[in-house]
């Protein structure tokens, strides 16, 4: 199956997911002989990260150059990678230690604004968790899992490191969902999204009807399990669909013009004879047509001929499946566009809210067209887990979204069935 969208190694000008020390996410595009700004994490130059793989760390050092490293985290038995420890015991129980803040650590906020500038590498965060270490009066009353947890902090804080993830759809959905504005994605949650993904059967060469408004951030999931097989019709209300989301998802224009189709409101549901048709041109004036003209009379034939298969596609039940996240009332709008589908093919809504979808399922149950229907609701917990100890986040963000589910079927008309108690009604009849 061909490849598109996002490499396996870093590449340059690619939009990538950055994770920092504390944990924050950070979208950049990663320009040739540019410079990303990480805050207090430091300033790295982006020349030095290309050609590693996906999920590399990196260490901060002189110049902003950067150093691969193998995790973002170290333990205190990492010397190779973590900061230097110098030989401290530890404690059995932390029944002695008293954590009065201040009056244990003699290192001051002072003295570690003036190591700050002493460097802009990683080093300097070294030394100054060293030093804090060294400084701390009671840490050698802690127990080895204090002391391990009083390291990750301090990392968390000053480290100057970072990783480079995939920028795929899970990851983008996790920013926006955790990291900035939950609404512009509609609260859908990664899995809310993979429910519905399994719910609707996409797979390698199918054909989807798709009702996005996350900004391509659905669309951009159907693409990666179609692997660059099949088609997507991106049906939408404007004079063209929002992309803003599937812009940094990395495939190329040529690319989503093979696999979109975008088409309106008006020409899906109310398409006419003209719809699509452009004024054709002879070949003697199409020659004579200034270079720009020429072109743009090209694109628009092509972009008329892809609308006519679109149109075609929909008359002929050719779709596989209908996918929808969208704002307008479900009630309404997927009884609409359930003739585009063969039969046996999956219904699949989102929505925010359950009664907007409990208002589908009693207008789909009356419509005899989908059966089967479910709404479902995903709630996962977060853990937070070292090795010997499991236990769930003490905050996390619960719900993310809800989730309608049917099957489209093909009634016949005057089909009558016969049940068990009528046919042996029947039988007696007979015999006497």
């Amino acid at each position: 199956m061909p490849e598109i969208g996002q490499n396996k190694v870093i590449s340059p000008n690619e939009h990538c997911l950055v994770t920092m020390p504390s944990g924050s996410l950070r979208i950049v595009q990663l320009k040739p002989g540019g410079t990303i700004n990480l805050g207090k994490f430091g300033h790295f130059l982006v020349d030095g990260t290309f050609g590693y793989a996906y999920g590399q760390a990196f260490e901060i050092v002189a110049d902003k150059k950067v150093s691969p490293i193998k995790h973002l985290l170290v333990d205190l038995e990492d010397s190779n990678d973590g900061t230097p420890i110098p030989e401290l015991k530890s404690s059995a129980n932390n029944k002695d230690l008293t954590d009065i803040g201040q009056k244990i650590q003699k290192l001051t906020t002072q003295d570690i604004e003036n190591m700050k500038k002493e460097g802009e590498g990683n080093q300097v965060a070294r030394q100054i968790i060293e030093k804090m270490i060294q400084s701390h009066e009671a840490f050698e009353k802690k127990t080895v899992f204090s002391q391990e947890k009083y390291l990750t902090r301090k990392q968390k804080k000053f480290a100057r490191r970072f990783q480079i993830d995939s920028l795929s759809s899970s990851a983008l959905l996790n920013y926006y969902y955790r990291e900035k504005d939950p609404q512009r994605v509609l609260d859908l949650s990664e899995e809310t999204l993979g429910l519905m993904m399994s719910h609707a059967n996409i797979m390698p060469g199918g054909n989807y009807l798709v009702l996005d408004e996350t900004g391509g951030l659905l669309v951009y999931a159907l693409l990666e399990r179609m692997q660059g097989l099949g088609l997507i019709i991106w049906l939408h209300e404007n004079d063209q669909p929002n992309t803003w989301i599937l812009k940094q998802a990395g495939y190329t224009d040529a690319e989503l013009d093979k696999f979109l189709r975008p088409i309106s409101f008006l020409e899906f549901f109310e398409p006419d004879e003209d719809t699509g048709k452009v004024f054709k041109f002879t070949d003697q004036e199409i020659e004579e047509m200034p270079p720009q003209r020429r072109n743009m009379y090209a694109k628009r034939l092509a972009k008329a001929e892809k609308l006519r298969q679109t149109l075609e596609m929909v008359a002929n039940h050719d779709l596989d499946a209908v996918v929808s996240i969208s704002t307008l009332n479900p009630a309404t709008l997927i009884p609409r566009v359930l003739e585009a589908l063969s039969g046996s093919r999956p219904v699949v809504a989102y929505h925010q809210y359950k009664e907007m979808l409990i208002e589908l399922d009693h207008v789909l149950q009356k419509d005899k067209r989908v059966i089967m229907t479910n709404i479902s609701e995903t709630k996962v917990r977060r853990y937070q887990t070292v090795p010997g100890k499991l236990h769930p986040l003490m905050t996390s963000r619960a719900g993310g979204g809800y989730v309608f589910h049917g099957l489209r079927v093909l009634p016949v008309e005057g089909v009558q069935a016969v049940g068990r108690g009528k046919k042996r009604k029947s039988d007696e009849s007979t015999a006497s």
